[in-house]
Formats: structure tokens, sequence, C-alpha cells
């Protein structure tokens, strides 16, 4: 089989790099024609993925990485009959996790057995081109977090976000947000903003514990009215996630509409828009093979 790779070789740990090489080796090693995409740059990834794509020759795309690469990857496969293989590999894993794909899942088992179609995220503004989320999208603190955590150097791994956060938290503020959900008008007071085609976000933090790549909505969780304790008790509590609290706010939907200007929107770990914009699930948008079966 022909298979289309994409990593990130300056990205992540030493680690991170190690088991990407050796993903790759395996299916060199398993008679595999691989055919490295991966550039210098993020942009020279894209364009070589874009050009591949364009000429019809990507049987099989293999994306040896963490989320930011996924996000790189899904601009493209985004209603593509390609399908995606994840050898999970980065820093944060958040789409691969939330799909119980595993570093230590069978990469040849992935290659031979059936896709999975799953839901993608789609934001949109009246100035931009449409952007796909594969996990969540977030607003407000933990966005100020990922914003200060990309102009930092060190450390190395999730510990950069807590000391981001350490850095953000005396210019923490809460956010008035208008927004609509299927059209319903609401108010949030929102410390952090999170809006999720699955359930996790920032490397294991159960943002929006109800949300499924396959369930074909939209899932809000908003954090109202904390100061920066409570923030800070939602973001370090990871696994059990945002506790059913009444500051707490859990909306469902499949269009939710940040009309309020001038909020800044992060996807996968990356900077998305600026609203107002319009969020949107897109069912069955790419195919992964290798999920496991439930």
């Amino acid at each position: 089989m022909r298979v289309h790779v994409l990593r990130n070789p300056a990205g992540g740990s030493a680690s991170s790099r190690k088991h990407a090489a050796r993903s790759i080796g395996a299916l060199r090693g398993g008679g595999h024609e691989v055919i490295e995409l991966t550039g210098s740059t993020a942009d020279d990834s894209s364009t070589a993925l874009a050009e591949a794509l364009a000429a019809g020759e990507v049987e099989l795309l293999l994306v040896a990485g963490g989320d930011g690469l996924v996000h790189l990857a899904i601009q493209h496969l985004a209603d593509a009959p390609v399908p995606l293989v994840l050898a999970p590999t980065g820093t944060g894993n958040d789409f691969a996790t939330a799909l119980g794909i595993t570093s230590d899942s069978d990469i040849e088992r992935a290659l031979a057995g059936p896709t999975t179609a799953v839901d993608l995220l789609r934001i949109t503004t009246n100035h931009s081109n449409p952007t796909f989320v594969a996990s969540i999208a977030i607003a407000g603190f933990p966005a100020d977090i990922n914003a200060r955590a990309n102009t930092m150097s060190l450390p190395i791994g999730r510990q950069i976000y807590t000391v981001a956060a350490a850095l953000e938290l005396p210019k923490f503020t809460r956010r008035r947000i208008n927004i609509r959900v299927d059209g319903a008008a609401l108010v949030l007071d929102t410390a952090m903003l999170a809006i999720g085609n699955t359930s996790l976000f920032g490397g294991g933090m159960l943002a929006c514990p109800d949300a499924t790549a396959t369930d074909g909505k939209l899932h809000l969780t908003s954090i109202e009215g904390v100061g920066r304790l409570g923030i800070l008790r939602h973001l370090q509590g990871r696994a059990g996630g945002t506790a059913d609290r009444p500051e707490v706010t859990r909306l469902v939907g499949s269009r939710i509409d940040i009309e309020t200007p001038g909020i800044d929107i992060w996807g996968d770990g990356e900077p998305i828009v600026t609203s107002p914009a319009t969020l949107q699930i897109v069912p069955h948008a790419i195919n992964i093979a290798g999920m496991p079966a439930d």
C-alpha cells in the first residue's frame, strides 16, 4: 500500500520524534511505500499535501504527531474520501485520545481495517475562509494561556501550559459574550467557553464530557461568574473535567453564533479567528482508519 505521511520533525520532545520515526519505520518494514509530505515549515507541509491531493496521488494519509498536525491535515481532508490514520506522538493528542487511538495502537491493523466517518467543527466569519477544528474551540482564559504558551520555548511538554497559566493569571478577566445556540439567544459571563466536537482539549482537559465525534452535535461548556481561583480549580481538574457545579453551563446544538466582536477563538491549540463567528457541526466530514470498535 502507498501511504503518504505528515510529521513534524522539529516539534515536540525527542521521544515524540523517535516514536514518529518508529511508526514510519514499521510501515516500511511492512512493505508499504512511504511518501513523505513533511516540509521544513507547516506552510510547506500544507502545500505539499494540497498538491498531492489535487494530483489524486493520496490513497491514505498517516499523521504522526499531535493535535496541531491533525489540524493542518483536516483543512485539506474535510469532505475528501482519503482515509486518515493517526499515530499520536505529540505533546497534546486530544483528538486521537477522544477517538480511542493511542500511541500503542496497531498501525498495520488500522491500514487493513474499516474506516469510520467522524464529524468536524467548522468555523466561519464574513472575512475568512472556513476553518475546521477536530476537537474543541475555546475562548476566554484558556485561549489566553494558549496564546502565551505559543510565545514560550521552555519548558518543553505540558508543563509549558502550567507556566503560561501562572503568567496570565494576574490579567485574568471574564468575558461577557452574546451567543445564539440554534437561534436561541444567550448572554454568558464566561471565564472559559468551550465548544466541542469531541470531549478534550489542552492535553487532557475534559471540557465537554458528553461530546463524541459521531453524534452530529456541538457541545458547549461555559464556566460562569468565577474568579481566578475558580477557573484554576476547573482547569487543574483535567481528567475530572468541568464538574457539574452551579457555575457550569452546558448546551447542545448544531450551530453556535458568537456575536460579540473581538473574542479570540482558538481550536486544536491553534489561533483561528476573532469573532463575530459561526460554528457549525459538519457530520461525517472525514474518514478515520483504526478507530477501536465500540
